[in-house]
């Protein structure tokens, strides 16, 4: 047998999606016969124990949880590279898979090639979001980019973009899907709930971008079209912009906070349908956790939420972006109980699908096979300057 290919997991950040995208993806990946995983992760990461316990060899560090903390660890960056690029030497690492950027990455990553290792990197968002956009953030995505020698997207508009923006090489793009984030196992398929009016769903971090006010503008006409419907958001961010629309609702309960992990599998199953009436977006977790659930979603025409979310399939996609065609979506979804039923058994069907992890592996480990066979892709220092893609 020839021997496996030796890949670095390698994600530090603390909460969220990139730290239960990268554990999954461990478990899936450590099973197979061809790749030989290590892990670099947080030992600050709300699932460094869950991760670790997998058993793969690795190299951690400790990142930061607070303002001070961030100064001062900042400043051990280069002893931190030295470090990493050891662990890659001695293990003789032929990828760095990047599976979540952070702030700390683009600091770090050109060590990768110093050693003689090629650099892929999962590239959730080609450009930055409204609210995410501050300037030093832009510049760490693009150098990073600039660093990397391949590419892995979730969604093919992402690999569109950088082709678009970042003139990244067709052939250097692989592109995967993200799995569900499994809270539960759900036997059978929703159906409308018969004892109370149904409940809509808002979660993630709550920024402009992702179109709250949108939906908040929508729920008068939803309202009047179900009678005690409510609609519960959850997730941390600013809500002072909202707070005049919500003065004038009724059955909003807002949840402004961080959520913890252990929260998220009664929040879906005590709701019925999840909104994302987002103004821009290139993939997101919501959909993949809904889907684990058999909850159908409702979201608006964007090219990453349509490959996402298939209509009247596993949920309906809106025809605008506007209140109005946000209400008129959620009443196709919840206005026809069969409907309903159809698009829950739907949500299931994809998330044992095509959101599973196994599946997923193949593609992920398509694409380290993939950029073996490559190489490297040109220096860094002979390519044309980098566009800035705000």
């Amino acid at each position: 047998m020839a021997d496996r290919l030796r890949v670095l997991l390698w994600h530090w950040g603390r909460r969220g999606g990139g730290p239960r995208y990268t554990l999954e993806l461990a478990k899936a990946l450590a099973e197979r016969d061809d790749l030989e995983i290590h892990l670099s992760l947080s030992r600050d990461s709300e699932f460094f124990a869950e991760t670790d316990a997998i058993g793969l060899p690795g190299i951690h560090i400790d990142t930061y949880r607070s303002l001070p903390q961030f100064v001062l660890r900042t400043a051990r960056i280069p002893w931190i590279r030295r470090r990493f690029g050891r662990y890659l030497a001695d293990h003789r690492i032929g990828i760095v898979f990047c599976t979540m950027d952070h702030l700390w990455d683009a600091l770090v990553a050109s060590e990768i090639r110093r050693q003689g290792a090629l650099y892929l990197l999962a590239v959730h968002d080609a450009t930055r979001h409204p609210g995410e956009d501050q300037s030093v953030r832009r510049w760490l995505l693009r150098r990073d980019i600039a660093l990397a020698d391949g590419a892995l997207t979730l969604t093919r508009s992402v690999g569109q973009a950088l082709v678009a923006n970042y003139s990244f090489s067709e052939k250097r793009i692989w592109h995967s899907v993200l799995g569900s984030f499994n809270y539960g196992e759900r036997e059978a398929c929703r159906r409308l709930p018969a004892d109370r009016p149904p409940r809509l769903l808002f979660f993630g971090r709550i920024l402009s971008y992702k179109g709250l006010d949108i939906l908040l503008a929508a729920m008068p006409a939803l309202q009047a079209r179900f009678p005690g419907l409510t609609l519960e958001v959850w997730g941390t961010g600013d809500i002072r912009p909202y707070r005049e629309a919500l003065a004038s609702l009724t059955g909003v309960r807002i949840e402004n906070r961080w959520v913890a992990e252990e929260e998220i599998p009664g929040i879906f199953a005590s709701t019925d349908l999840a909104v994302l009436s987002y103004r821009e977006a290139s993939q997101s977790a919501v959909v993949a956790t809904a889907f684990a659930d058999g909850m159908p979603c409702v979201a608006t025409p964007l090219p990453g939420l349509m490959e996402q979310v298939t209509h009247d399939e596993n949920g309906i996609v809106a025809a605008g972006t506007g209140p109005s065609d946000v209400a008129e979506a959620v009443s196709c979804a919840l206005g026809d109980s069969d409907r309903y039923e159809r698009l829950s058994a739907g949500a299931l069907r994809a998330a044992r699908t095509q959101l599973d992890w196994s599946p997923i592996a193949d593609t992920v480990a398509a694409a380290f096979h993939g950029l073996q066979r490559l190489g490297p892709r040109q220096p860094v220092e002979e390519r044309a300057p980098l566009p800035d893609a705000h």
